[in-house]
């Protein structure tokens, strides 16, 4: 235990906010987390089918927090990877097993997850959750001092360090100035859990065609949490679409190769964004999660790249509970470089799968069979997908 227990406050108790919460109380530290929900409805979240994909390196910190137990029993493991473009006869299958490994992450329902962390979270007592609370904006926080809502009631409160957990509009990070470059991609996910006749074989699949790209990742054994990106100006549509036209986009873009689709959930349809800003900490004030960056969904990276935001904001303080201004100089460093990467990374996939013609799909087609070929190419590939 700390001689002298620093103190944070923590906007935002998604799976971000409740995992650095409950780091960083491990590590000794008195943690407030504010979340805008008035109360917690345990069977909204045991009812939540969205599914989160978690890379080999998130399982491994869930496992370091102590909540990866309860969240196996809902989990379904992604042994494989097929990666494939439409018209292309070039096809990769990346297999778990052929690095060593018994997974390259799992799938597991947002609830689940959430209800995981939340559970940890209650039973620790250095760590104060005040539902129904926000931070009060265009304040002054940079001497850490804010003023929190809760309820009706607002509070004046001093900590040594504010951490933004709240999404790509952070409130938070406008409120100290920070910069940001951002696009929009003109595009939008429509997001549901459908049912395939054949058995998915824990193999996830990436497609990309003209209309757009296309993840299927799997679900306990026929079940497929779907990705599906296209244009922004079909948003109404997508809405409005039916469950046969939901499919039969689907078949029209993966195929037969898992048979007809019997079920389809509920659809989401969100807007997608790049967002990088300009810096992740500055004065008393951290950026975690979706508040530090906005990226395309396709290789499904953003979640676990706010579990390594966790990573780094926890080990930061667990080896210098005072970080220098060099410390948060290298910290900082860090996490831009990685964030730059990963969003680079799957922006290059977005634009590089995004242009038509016969040149630009050669190109792509000798790209596949590049990675096919190549296993150090392979290796690289299957690495940056586990989050190493």
């Amino acid at each position: 235990m700390n001689d002298h227990r620093l103190s944070f406050c923590i906007s935002g108790a998604g799976p971000i906010g409740l995992a650095l919460a409950l780091g960083l109380g491990q590590s000794g530290y008195h943690v407030k987390l504010l979340d805008q929900k008035p109360q917690i409805d345990k069977d909204i979240l045991v009812d939540d089918r969205r599914m989160l994909a978690l890379s080999h390196r998130t399982v491994e910190f869930f496992k370091r927090l102590g909540v990866w137990d309860p969240m196996l029993n809902y989990a379904t493991a992604i042994n494989a990877v097929h990666v494939s473009q439409k018209k292309c006869k070039v096809e990769v299958l990346m297999k778990a097993s052929q690095h060593n490994l018994d997974h390259f992450g799992y799938l597991v329902p947002q609830g689940r997850v959430i209800l995981a962390l939340y559970e940890q979270v209650f039973a620790h007592a250095d760590i104060e959750l005040c539902l129904g609370s926000k931070i009060t904006p265009n304040a002054d926080l940079s001497d850490g001092t804010v003023v929190i809502q809760q309820n009706n009631k607002k509070n004046t409160e001093t900590f040594d360090w504010l951490i933004a957990a709240e999404g790509v509009n952070s409130v938070l990070r406008n409120n100290f100035g920070i910069e940001t470059f951002s696009r929009d991609y003109d595009q939008i996910a429509v997001i549901a859990r459908v049912t395939f006749e054949k058995p998915h074989q824990n193999i996830a699949y990436e497609r990309f065609t003209d209309e757009g790209p296309l993840a299927l990742l799997p679900v306990n054994d026929n079940e497929m949490a779907v990705v599906l990106v296209t244009d922004s100006r079909e948003s109404d549509k997508w809405k409005k679409a039916s469950d046969l036209t939901y499919a039969a986009e689907i078949l029209a873009r993966i195929g037969a190769r898992l048979g007809d689709i019997t079920e389809v959930t509920e659809r989401q349809v969100w807007p997608l964004t790049l967002m990088i800003p300009k810096k992740v900490v500055d004065g008393k004030l951290l950026l975690a999660g979706n508040s530090a960056h906005g990226l395309h969904p396709i290789a499904g990276q953003g979640l676990n790249l706010g579990i390594r935001d966790c990573e780094a904001i926890i080990d930061l303080f667990a080896v210098n509970q005072y970080p220098t201004d060099n410390d948060l100089i290298a910290f900082n460093n860090a996490r831009h470089k990685d964030i730059v990467k990963t969003v680079g990374a799957t922006d290059f996939l977005v634009n590089a799968f995004g242009v038509k013609g016969t040149l630009a799909q050669t190109a792509r087609s000798l790209g596949l069979l590049g990675v096919k070929t190549l296993p150090f190419v392979k290796k690289k590939i299957a690495k940056v997908g586990m989050g190493y």
